[in-house]
């Protein structure tokens, strides 16, 4: 082995031992997940060069599926192949616009990044629940989290497009949540809806990319859906997935309503 071999191996072992400290620390990855998120929103926006973003989360993509098992390299998959066959319908029919993009006007960097943010907010979830489960206050996070999506809807209602389309994103909403049953379930669609509602809006603000019309709640029933999805393939691969009424029904109405908004006959 050369003196180059060596010096690689070292330091894909030391990256790889970092990565490790970070992914399962709740605090570290918190961090990192927001200036990931908030440095290439930038970088993008200033530079337009796609080729940067798209390396740089690619790698990360690549770090995130070498410490995943199954569920986890799903998300990474599934979310990443979605998100950009969906970010492709919604730039062709307008519903939002990027500044730029090779391909069908959506940037390549999007493909890694959308399996990246899942999979980030999956873990966010676990991390925090198995660094803080033994707390005294961490029942107290199902309250925190009402009281967020409270003021979330009150600030969407103020300041965004809840108004103007009150009772079809507040049902489209309702259906996204209908797919869960459970406490741990509802603190998974927190974490998720949070990150990734968190990226469109900051991606808004910085001039990233620019929807039409903005709600806080039409977009976060999307990523809970798409959440849902990755999760019951997840439990249908392992022969495992026990399917409730309501949840059927939800599946099926959200399913419904996405196939008529990828041909373009409603907004999503």
């Amino acid at each position: 082995m050369t003196n180059i071999d060596t010096l690689i191996h070292s330091l894909i072992g030391q990256i790889d031992k970092k990565s490790k400290i970070v992914i399962n620390n709740f605090l570290y990855f918190t961090v990192f997940m927001l200036l990931s998120i908030y440095g290439v929103l930038f970088f993008y926006e200033l530079t337009e060069i796609e080729i940067i973003p798209f390396l740089y989360l690619s790698i990360i993509w690549f770090i995130f599926w070498k410490n995943s098992e199954f569920r986890g390299k799903l998300f990474l998959f599934i979310a990443s192949v979605f998100g950009y066959i969906h970010e492709l319908i919604g730039v062709h029919f307008e519903y939002f616009i990027y500044l730029g993009g090779v391909i069908g006007g959506v940037p390549i960097w999007i493909l890694p990044g959308y399996g990246a943010i899942f999979w980030s907010s999956y873990n966010l979830w676990r991390t925090f629940e198995e660094n803080y489960s033994n707390r005294h206050w961490f029942n107290q996070t199902n309250f925190v989290i009402l009281i967020a999506f409270l003021l979330l809807i009150l600030v969407d209602y103020l300041y965004f497009d809840l108004s103007a389309n009150l009772l079809p994103i507040i049902a489209k909403f309702g259906l996204a949540v209908l797919l869960f049953k459970s406490i741990r379930g509802y603190r998974l669609v927190a974490f998720v809806g949070f990150f990734t509602v968190l990226t469109e809006f900051s991606g808004e603000t910085i001039g990233t990319w620019y929807h039409p019309e903005f709600s806080f709640f039409s977009l976060m029933a999307g990523y809970i859906f798409l959440l849902w999805i990755c999760l019951t393939l997840n439990d249908l691969f392992k022969h495992k997935k026990d399917w409730g009424k309501i949840e059927a029904f939800a599946a099926i109405s959200l399913s419904i309503f996405y196939i008529f908004s990828m041909l373009g006959f409603v907004a999503v």
